[in-house]
């Protein structure tokens, strides 16, 4: 396959692309320097966050709410608002999905057979401010509410507290509506049988919304962070008889009988989180902040972070690992964070650790620094990233040195496509005036070709314009040689003859023996053929004149074939003629005279090359305002190579012993004259039925307007 100029360009300015290939390995080889400044900007981070941190005692002496694990320790979350207190879960949609079951597992009294339609929860512990908000969505077949008649608090439905306050004492809450709808807490003693006296104190500021559903009730509280102190659990007490009104079951986050079997809750510190809020959000970081016994204080921010969207991000997954969307995280709940990185920093040194993930698809960098109080270690900060930010980094570069390299890319090929078309066009424009500067006989019409630049286009303009020239001045001469041979040639030629008769004369006087008639025969027979030759020569000469000078009429060109061939059996008596002319008038507007002397050379060739005893078959019609004239004899084939070259002038297939007569290949080329003078074309093609050729003359017809 060929390929043009702007092609060949085009393939070339693929080569930039190799700009982005380098850029991209750069970035690989780059992954390392990457990894150390990560460590170092987090290291520098938590060093900043610990100093700010350093001799405040003030804020590690308060505990952190916790999470929810098999001990009964309890988790807050934190909310981006406050909680209405309706009875409607809506406003816990962001954190819904964290919510803790509480079935047969978790059962600290049971009178019967226990189903989970019976009895059973869900809960969720959110702090907002100085508030903490507890959710309860409880399933209970038959709710009982609490009979004011009855001066005790446990017998009917209800939810009992049991916390530890910050003054260290043990109380317990006891909220148990009459009807549904808003419940304040009661303060309330266990008297000696286990029961609560209904003589008991309300505490407002513990209030609550309780609302039934289908299968059972939803109940919200909001305590104030201030009443809480290291322990706190909840329990939901189930009565169903309403007749004797004693607790069938009851199932709690921990055990309530005493301080010591209840879960663990730590108040969080909302000086530390000031202090963490204030520094700015840091996407794809998080920070806890630890004391001293591993308990978190304080945590902000989340590692998951989003990768902006771009139109190539297809490709760069294929140049690059594709980052882990879902972060799986085994700390994310936790009270207490461990690590060796911790434990180095709990000891007075800073230490950094990688780190895989549950899943295995991300790794995590952890720094740990430690926080000082008078030379004394009393807790840590503690920064975690993943390394998906590397990741990020290499696909922003990947995707600035694309996004450039493509612009760049598209620039330089719109101005190379823009010169290799300029040029293409200059070369293009040269080849076609290359093309008209001779015509179809051979002559140069035009010397001066092309755009006389001063590049190398333009030199190779002057350098086709002097050739041209050069051809024209040679043309010129052997246009004018045929003409001076024929005039300087008759002279002698008839000087030679006039001797030969005179001598013919002297030797029939004298009476000189018949030998020397024979060589005045052959002289004469020489002197004919010379003479045959000059007006052959002459007669192609005349012809390109007669071409120049002739009027044009129009003629039916089916009468002048039809008179045409009523010479022809005159004139070859021994060859026979089959005619196929159309039954139509086909109307020519030229010369007629030289139609029919084009026609006499076709059939001249064809009767030379002709076998004896099949006819020459001319045939005549007309299509699509083409006429078409066909001049088929059977005989020897044409060779492949000269079907084009036949109508060239001074070229024949005849060999010097084929014929009497001379032939100098000038019939066909006046074919040619002829036939490109009226507009039309020739050729010549072997027949496809019979061995043979066919020679065939396009000529458009002319319209008669009536």
């Amino acid at each position: 396959m060929t390929l043009t100029i702007r092609s060949k360009v085009l393939l070339l300015s693929l080569t930039l692309f190799s700009i982005p290939y380098v850029g991209y390995e750069y970035v690989r080889e780059m992954e390392k320097y990457l990894r150390d400044n990560l460590e170092t900007s987090l290291e520098n981070t938590a060093q900043a966050l610990a100093s700010v941190l350093n001799e405040r005692p003030a804020l590690f002496t308060r505990k952190l709410l916790d999470t929810v694990r098999e001990d009964g320790e309890l988790f807050a979350y934190t909310l981006k608002t406050p909680i209405k207190l309706d009875g409607y879960i809506e406003d816990w949609q962001n954190d819904i999905d964290k919510v803790g079951d509480y079935a047969d597992q978790h059962i600290l009294k049971n009178l019967s057979y226990y189903s989970p339609d019976s009895l059973s929860f869900q809960h969720l512990l959110g702090k907002y401010r100085n508030h903490l908000y507890a959710l309860f969505i409880v399933r209970d077949e038959k709710i009982v509410y609490r009979d004011t008649s009855n001066s005790r608090l446990d017998r009917s439905d209800h939810l009992q507290i049991v916390m530890q306050e910050p003054n260290q004492q043990f109380y317990r809450y006891v909220m148990t509506p009459q009807v549904p709808g808003w419940v304040s807490a009661y303060k309330v003693k266990i008297s000696n049988q286990g029961t609560y006296s209904y003589q008991a104190q309300t505490e407002n500021r513990i209030q609550g919304a309780w609302r039934e559903t289908a299968k059972g009730y939803i109940l919200e509280l909001r305590i104030p962070l201030s009443k809480i102190g290291d322990r706190l659990g909840f329990a939901i007490a189930d009565v169903d008889n309403t007749q004797k009104r004693e607790i069938k079951t009851l199932i709690g986050t921990s055990p309530i009988q005493n301080l010591a079997t209840v879960g663990k809750v730590f108040i969080p510190s909302p000086e530390i989180e000031r202090i963490i809020r204030s520094l700015g959000e840091m996407p794809g970081r998080r920070i806890w902040v630890l004391d001293k016994q591993l308990r978190v204080l304080a945590k902000s921010g989340k590692l998951k972070r989003e990768f902006p969207n771009h139109p190539l991000n297809a490709l760069y997954r294929l140049l690059l690992s594709p980052t882990s969307e879902e972060i799986k995280i085994d700390s994310v709940r936790t009270s207490r964070l461990e690590g060796q990185e911790i434990d180095s920093a709990l000891n007075g040194q800073a230490e950094i650790r990688w780190h895989a993930t549950l899943d295995k698809q991300t790794v995590i960098v952890s720094a740990a620094h430690p926080v000082w109080l008078k030379g004394q270690v009393i807790g840590a900060v503690v920064l975690e990233e993943t390394s998906n930010s590397i990741q990020t980094v290499q696909r922003q570069a990947i995707a600035n040195l694309f996004n450039k390299t493509l612009i760049v890319f598209s620039i330089v090929t719109m101005l190379l496509l823009v010169f290799a078309t300029h040029l293409s066009v200059r070369l293009r424009s040269l080849r076609n005036q290359a093309e008209t500067a001779i015509d179809i006989n051979g002559r140069v019409t035009v010397t001066q070709i092309g755009i006389q630049t001063q590049d190398e286009i333009g030199d190779l303009s002057r350098s086709f314009s002097a050739i041209l020239k050069k051809l024209k001045q040679y043309n010129t001469y052997l246009e004018g040689m045929a003409s001076r041979l024929s005039h300087e040639l008759r002279t002698p030629i008839a000087v030679v003859r006039s001797s030969l008769e005179n001598l013919e004369i002297e030797i029939e006087q004298e009476g000189v023996s018949s030998e020397s008639h024979i060589y005045i025969e052959r002289a004469k027979d020489g002197i004919n053929r010379l003479n045959t030759i000059i007006t052959r020569l002459s007669e192609a000469t005349r012809l390109e004149q007669a071409l120049q000078n002739a009027d044009r009429e129009p003629f039916d060109l089916i009468q002048l074939v039809s008179s045409c061939l009523e010479g022809y059996h005159l004139a070859y008596p021994k060859q026979d003629f089959q005619a196929h002319l159309s039954q139509t008038p086909i109307t020519l507007k030229g010369a007629p005279d030289l139609i029919a002397q084009m026609l006499d050379k076709l059939v001249s060739n064809a009767v030379d090359f002709s076998e004896s005893g099949y006819p020459i078959q001319i045939q005549l019609f007309q299509e699509d305002k083409i006429a078409y004239l066909k001049v088929i004899n059977r005989g020897k084939t044409l060779p492949t190579d000269m079907q084009e070259r036949l109508f060239e002038s001074m070229v024949s297939l005849r060999t010097q012993t084929s014929t009497k007569e001379p032939h100098l290949g000038l019939g066909l080329y006046m074919v040619r004259l002829i036939t490109g003078y009226h507009g039309g074309q020739v050729k010549a093609e072997n027949n496809q039925e019979s061995p043979g050729a066919v020679f065939t003359v396009l000529l458009p017809t002319h319209s008669v307007e009536i």
